[in-house]
């Protein structure tokens, strides 16, 4: 795996997406408890995760249309030149203007990582062999997950020295670093075989195509009571993720008295409990078939969940979080393998074109 990290243009791209990302958790750290604390409102923060996750929904099956077409190293500078722009607005905000701002640049911001995501994962097979493809994209899974816990633990304690106007610029100069390293790439992006105009009737049936397929999907999960059932339980078991993200907030700052640090801890603990689950997914797949194994990790995940909202003590809930993100990387992980078992190849894109969408 480090064999391919000594590979130039693939190590400027996975240390740009390395800073990137570390930039990224400390405004999630920082954000969710400006907005409560400025405004005291549940439905004011969870406002601000809605609008990050949003554009998933409007652009992210959208988006493959234009990075096909476009220069793919061209795409991801630009987007996060972009991003590093539009982060500024927050500091007027820190000073004390309109918390509006918080929602447009959340949305805006993850409206364009909606073009450098599929651009970067398109990238990859352009910088590496073939035969090196399955530890490429192992490093790019853990450049998402070991920064997220550098980021939040430095979000959290970094909240209380250099304020939020001083993490905003932070996250700033983590994008200008990302597309400094990611300028200097080498070798040649894969041009399209043919170049397609990017019109305003051809965005617009990129759209149309996108609902249709996710229509087209969901008619099929109808028809299989297995996966009808598999997705009505991923898709409750993502709306309570989505509502614990939220109250989590809410939890630390006015049961426990806790501040954006403590918080961090919480985070941190997640993402520890994300790596081991998915170190230990293999090895206890060999033991419990899928569906037991998917079932147990739901079971367990919402009796931690009630454990963690319970317990008084920081050191429990920390130690608790660590669990509990193993069993949420077990029953996301076992219902996509449930979901490419059951469905078959002609359907899966369709299929999974539908989850994603449902889940945004």
């Amino acid at each position: 795996m480090l064999t391919v990290l000594r590979q130039r243009d693939f190590s400027l791209l996975w240390f740009g997406g390395v800073l990137s990302v570390i930039g990224d958790y400390f405004l999630f750290i920082a954000l969710p408890f400006f907005v409560y604390e400025r405004t005291g409102s549940v439905l004011a923060t969870g406002a601000m995760f809605a609008a990050e996750t949003l554009p998933r929904l409007l652009f992210g099956s959208v988006a493959g249309v234009f990075v096909d077409r476009w220069d793919r190293k061209k795409t991801m500078v630009i987007a996060d030149l972009l991003r590093a722009l539009i982060l500024l607005p927050l500091l007027a905000v820190a000073a004390g203007g309109p918390l509006v701002l918080v929602f447009a640049v959340a949305f805006v911001e993850a409206t364009v990582s909606m073009f450098f995501l599929p651009a970067k994962s398109a990238t990859i097979p352009n910088l590496v062999a073939e035969e090196d493809l399955t530890a490429a994209n192992s490093l790019d899974s853990l450049s998402e997950e070991v920064p997220s816990l550098v980021g939040a633990l430095l979000g959290g304690a970094l909240l209380g020295i250099v304020g939020l106007s001083g993490l905003v610029l932070l996250d700033v100069g983590t994008y200008l670093a990302s597309a400094l390293l990611i300028s200097l790439i080498r070798a040649p992006t894969a041009a399209p075989d043919e170049e397609t105009e990017i019109t305003p009737e051809v965005a617009v049936s990129a759209w149309a195509n996108a609902l249709k397929d996710w229509l087209g999907g969901l008619r099929l999960i109808g028809r299989e009571r297995s996966v009808a059932l598999l997705f009505a339980t991923m898709s409750v078991a993502t709306v309570g993720e989505g509502a614990v993200t939220v109250l989590v907030i809410i939890f630390f700052r006015d049961v426990l008295g806790g501040s954006a640090q403590e918080f961090s801890y919480f985070i941190a603990a997640y993402g520890v409990g994300g790596i081991l689950g998915g170190l230990l997914l293999t090895w206890v797949r060999r033991i419990i078939d899928e569906t037991r194994l998917f079932s147990l990790c739901l079971i367990a995940n919402g009796i931690l969940l009630l454990a963690i909202f319970n317990t008084p003590v920081l050191s429990v809930i920390v130690a608790l979080a660590v669990l509990a993100g193993m069993t949420v990387v077990g029953w996301f992980v076992m219902s996509q393998t449930l979901l490419q078992k059951w469905v078959a190849d002609r359907y899966r894109g369709r299929v999974f074109g539908a989850y994603e969408t449902t889940q945004a």
